[in-house]
């Protein structure tokens, strides 16, 4: 009896041994379990390329943003370099970092000079450069190349002033802006007709080739027979003026290479 019960081989439930259908079971789990890793490995590694693409984008789209502001902020302006004249009277080009030079205590242009046949105020035709700015009390900065012919303004003083320099002296000055009149109050924006009402027959007229007119002061005071004032009309008001040594004062730009 006990070699029956425990020799013979055990037998599943209805006659089939148990071992292959565990075999299977346990075979179908671990593909299972294959498939599932192998789904989310690809899911995961499809997230991390998305991560990945859209980190570029934004570097790329920030480092597009940022070239962009770096563009604007860097953008320079050229500004032209100025000559000035120095102490000998030799006109010499102010360096990058060189300041402007220091204003005068005082200078002697201001909004009440004027300008006659001779000149303006202390600043008279036949001055070296040098002299006028002793005459003036203030630097004067070159407004164009040198030549023999150029002109250079004042630097402390009031708008739209011009000295003509021509051969080593100052031979003329044009006013083409702000305040500054002759001593008979004539400036910018005077009425042409207030300009012949004051002067009479001391006025002759030329018309230039721009259709603007010259209305030339001739003075008949004793050592100014050289000398003329000259305002040029347009639109019936003076738009520019200027005194100076004749032949130099009559031309409309002297200083023309």
């Amino acid at each position: 009896m006990a070699d029956q019960i425990w020799g013979e081989p055990r037998r599943s439930i209805g006659g089939m041994n148990p071992r292959p259908i565990i075999t299977v079971l346990v075979t179908v789990i671990v593909l299972l379990a294959v498939a599932l890793f192998v789904l989310t490995r690809t899911g995961s590694d499809g997230d991390a390329a998305a991560d990945v693409d859209t980190t570029t984008t934004t570097s790329s789209s920030s480092t597009s943003s940022t070239t962009s502001s770096t563009s604007t902020t860097t953008t320079t302006t050229t500004i032209p370099t100025a000559c000035r004249i120095d102490a000998a009277g030799t006109a010499v080009p102010a360096a990058a970092d060189q300041p402007s030079p220091a204003p005068p205590s005082k200078s002697a242009l201001n909004e009440s000079s004027s300008v006659s046949t001779v000149g303006l105020d202390e600043v008279t035709f036949g001055m070296t450069v040098v002299q006028a700015e002793t005459a003036a009390n203030t630097r004067m900065v070159l407004c164009e190349p040198v030549s023999d012919c150029y002109r250079i303004t004042p630097f402390e003083a009031p708008e739209g002033i011009r000295f003509v320099v021509n051969a080593g002296t100052i031979e003329r000055v044009d006013i083409v802006g702000g305040p500054i009149t002759t001593r008979s109050g004539i400036g910018i924006g005077t009425p042409q007709e207030r300009v012949v009402e004051l002067f009479g027959d001391r006025i002759e007229t030329r018309v230039n080739d721009d259709s603007s007119v010259d209305l030339v002061f001739v003075p008949q005071d004793d050592g100014d027979d050289q000398f003329r004032v000259i305002f040029t009309i347009r639109e019936g008001i003076v738009d520019t003026y200027r005194s100076g040594r004749i032949p130099l004062v009559f031309d409309l730009d002297p200083c023309a290479t």
